[in-house]
């Protein structure tokens, strides 16, 4: 009998024993977890308020991008426009001639109408919102070709799709497009770049290569203001996307949007 009542005994401190190594378990594991979950969305906030920031770096950039484009551009034209009527004013017998003051306002005047058209269509552009998505694009490479530095080709298999988009949505898009090539004249020193948009089951993607420089790449490093702009348009479409650079191999992108 003493035997019985001493592995009774044996078998309950050994059962307690093992429920309280699970006890412990469960309890250590749901620290460990509770713990990922903080620091996952302490890093999810970090991300936000990086993201927030650059959002609102850029919009104080291209505040004072437009500022110094009137003061520069449109200033400077309507300065010399009234320069222009002063002159004239002033002046008598063959020098007073109405047909070369006229010839010379109009000029100045075009001017002003071209660079208040190139600012706002940097604002909101005017193809956009009144011929769609396509066309907009088709605008920004011809933009592209029509200078010295690079060739773009555009291949879009999703025209219907893109021209379907909401307008916060095709905004968004076309910022990352202008982004990037902005970035191809700046930085890639490269002769070409190739736009292309395409459907897969529930997505559209659209990719960008250049021939440039490339670059060194890492994920994880701090990233410039132009790379936090595409991410913050990105995240309007909830969009992924991927990178594929290396030094004197262009760079490649390609982002994923759900539909």
């Amino acid at each position: 009998m003493d035997n019985i009542y001493a592995l009774i005994v044996l078998s309950i401190v050994g059962a307690f024993s093992l429920i309280v190594s699970f006890v412990l378990i469960h309890f250590r594991n749901q620290n460990r977890l509770a713990a990922q979950a903080k620091q996952l969305q302490e890093a999810r906030i970090q991300y936000q308020q990086e993201l927030l920031a650059a959002v609102i770096e850029s919009q104080e950039a291209e505040r004072r991008r437009i500022g110094q484009d009137l003061h520069d551009d449109v200033g400077t034209a309507l300065s010399n426009l009234r320069m222009t009527v002063e002159l004239y004013q002033h002046r008598t017998g063959p020098a007073a001639d109405p047909a070369a003051f006229i010839t010379s306002c109009k000029a100045i005047i075009d001017k002003v109408m071209v660079e208040v058209r190139h600012i706002s269509h940097n604002l909101s552009p005017v193809s956009l919102n009144l011929y769609g998505f396509t066309e907009a694009v088709e605008e920004l490479a011809d933009m592209l070709n029509n200078g010295r530095t690079l060739r773009c080709s555009l291949d879009n298999e999703a025209a219907p799709v893109l021209d379907a988009l909401p307008g916060p949505q095709a905004t968004a898009l076309y910022r990352v497009v202008e982004e990037l090539l902005n970035n191809a004249v700046k930085h890639s020193a490269g002769q070409k770049v190739q736009l292309k948009f395409w459907l897969e089951p529930d997505v559209l993607i659209f990719s960008y290569q250049d021939d440039g420089r490339g670059m060194q790449w890492e994920p994880a490093a701090k990233k410039g203001m132009g790379l936090h702009n595409i991410e913050s348009r990105l995240s309007i479409l909830q969009a992924t996307y991927s990178v594929q650079t290396a030094p004197g191999a262009g760079f490649g992108f390609v982002a994923r949007v759900p539909l």
